[in-house]
C-alpha cells in the first residue's frame, strides 16, 4: 500500500474514532452509504457481479473515489444470491431495474407451529423453512437435494476467501469501511426469515407468550456473533433495526430491547461501538436509549429528527443522517448545501456527528451524481472544527 494512501487511510480512521467518542476531530467526517447504485452508475447489472469479484471491486472502488468521502457504511453485494436464484429460492430477487436487490416478504411458519419451532428451531429450519423457501429442497431425490446443499455451503466458503472490495479499498483509494461484523436481532431475523411481517405483528398482541418463547429459543445463537473478549476499537458492529420502528414503546421493552441493550453493552465492554441502523423514527424508544453507555453506539438517524436526537444525546451518542436523499434527486446544487448547511449548524457542535444519507443509495435513479460530488465537496471543505 502507498505511503500517502496509508497516511490518508489513518487520517479517516482517526476521524471516525475521535467523533464517536464524542469529541471533535478536525473536521465532520463524510459516510458513504453507496449500495446497489454502485452498479448502475458503472453501467452494469447486479447479475454482471455475481461470479466477478474483480469487477465488483472495481464498480464500488469508483463509486466512492472522488466523491469526498472518509469511509463506507458497507461495500460489496451479497453473492449467495448467485447460488440462491440458481436453487429456487424466493428470498431475495433482482428487482426489474436489473441493479437493486430486494428481499421479498413471507411467512414460512404458520400460527399452529409454534411449539415445534420453540423445541428444536435448528431442526425447524432445516426441515420446514429451508424446503418452503428454496425449491431445489424441495426434490424428492434425496441425493441431488445433498448436492445442492453442498453447493450452497461451498459458495459461502468461497465467498469469505475472495471478497476483494474491503481491501480494494484501502489499498487503491486509502478508504476505510466503518462496519465489520454484523449483529443481527433475533426479533428482525424471525420476522424476516420466519413468519414474515404482519404476522409477527399480529402474533405479538394476540399470542405475545409465543412470540417470547420463540425469540427465546433462537436467541443463544445470535448471542455468539456478541464480543466477549476484547477486540479492535475499529471498524465496528453494526444491526439494521428492521421492525423496531414499527413497534410501540411497550413491544420494543418487551420483546426487542433485552437482546438490544445486550449487544450494545457487549460490543462496549468489549473495546467498540455498535452502528444502530434505525431505519426509521425511533422517538418512541429514546427513554430507553438513556440507560445505554455513553459513547457505546453510532446511530443512523431519520432526517426528520436530526435536531431532536441532538438536543436528547448530544454529548453522549454518535450518530449520522440528515441529508435526505430526495433532495439530491430533486434539488439544485446550492439548495442541497443550504440543507447541508443547515444540519451542520445543529449538528456539528461538540462533535458526535457523522455527514450522510438517511439510508443506503440502491436504484439507478436515487440520487444526482454531480449533485452529490459537490454537497460532499462543500463538506469536507467547510464542516471544520
Amino acid at each position: 500500500m502507498a505511503e500517502d494512501l496509508q497516511k490518508r487511510y489513518d487520517e479517516r480512521v482517526e476521524r471516525f474514532l475521535v467523533t464517536a467518542n464524542m469529541n471533535e476531530p478536525d473536521r465532520v467526517p463524510i459516510l458513504s452509504q453507496v449500495q446497489t447504485w454502485a452498479i448502475s452508475q458503472a453501467g452494469y447489472k447486479f447479475e454482471d457481479l455475481l461470479e466477478n469479484y474483480e469487477l465488483e471491486a472495481q464498480i464500488y472502488t469508483k463509486a466512492n473515489d472522488g466523491y469526498y468521502y472518509d469511509g463506507c457504511f458497507i461495500a460489496g453485494i451479497n453473492h449467495l444470491v448467485n447460488i440462491g436464484i440458481e436453487l429456487g429460492s424466493h428470498t431475495f430477487f433482482i428487482s426489474p431495474n436489473a441493479v437493486t436487490l430486494q428481499h421479498k416478504e413471507s411467512s414460512s411458519m404458520k400460527e399452529d407451529e409454534y411449539d415445534e419451532f420453540i423445541a428444536d428451531p435448528m431442526r425447524f429450519f432445516a426441515d420446514k423453512i429451508a424446503v418452503r423457501k428454496v425449491k431445489a429442497f424441495q426434490q424428492d431425490d434425496e441425493e441431488a437435494v445433498y448436492k445442492d446443499l453442498e453447493r450452497l455451503f461451498d459458495k459461502a466458503a468461497q465467498i469469505r476467501q475472495l471478497a476483494l472490495v474491503g481491501p480494494a479499498f484501502r489499498e487503491r483509494i486509502g478508504l476505510p469501511i466503518v462496519t465489520s461484523v454484523s449483529i443481527a436481532h433475533p426479533m428482525d431475523n424471525f420476522f424476516d426469515f420466519v413468519r414474515g411481517f404482519i404476522p409477527t405483528m399480529t402474533d405479538m398482541r394476540r399470542r405475545p407468550e409465543k412470540v417470547a418463547a420463540a425469540l427465546n429459543a433462537i436467541t443463544p445463537f445470535y448471542e455468539r456473533s456478541i464480543p466477549s473478549s476484547p477486540v479492535a476499537p475499529f471498524p465496528w458492529t453494526v444491526d439494521t433495526h428492521h421492525i423496531a420502528t414499527f413497534l410501540t414503546k411497550e413491544l420494543f421493552e418487551r420483546f426487542y430491547w433485552p437482546f438490544y441493550q445486550k449487544t450494545v453493552e457487549g460490543c462496549f465492554n468489549a473495546g467498540t461501538k455498535m452502528v444502530s441502523y434505525f431505519e426509521g423514527p425511533w422517538v418512541q424508544h429514546y427513554d430507553l436509549l438513556d440507560d445505554l453507555p455513553k459513547a457505546s453506539i453510532v446511530a443512523a438517524v431519520d432526517p426528520q429528527d436530526i435536531e431532536g436526537f441532538k438536543k436528547r444525546f448530544g454529548g453522549k451518542q454518535a450518530f449520522f443522517g440528515g441529508l435526505p436523499m430526495s433532495m439530491v434527486k430533486y434539488n439544485s446544487v446550492a439548495e442541497c448545501i443550504e440543507q447541508a448547511k443547515k444540519v451542520l449548524d445543529i449538528a456539528a457542535p461538540g462533535g458526535g456527528y457523522i455527514f450522510s444519507f438517511e439510508q443506503g443509495l440502491l436504484s439507478p435513479n436515487d440520487v444526482n451524481a454531480d449533485t452529490l460530488r459537490e454537497v460532499n465537496r462543500y463538506v469536507a471543505e467547510n464542516a471544520v472544527y
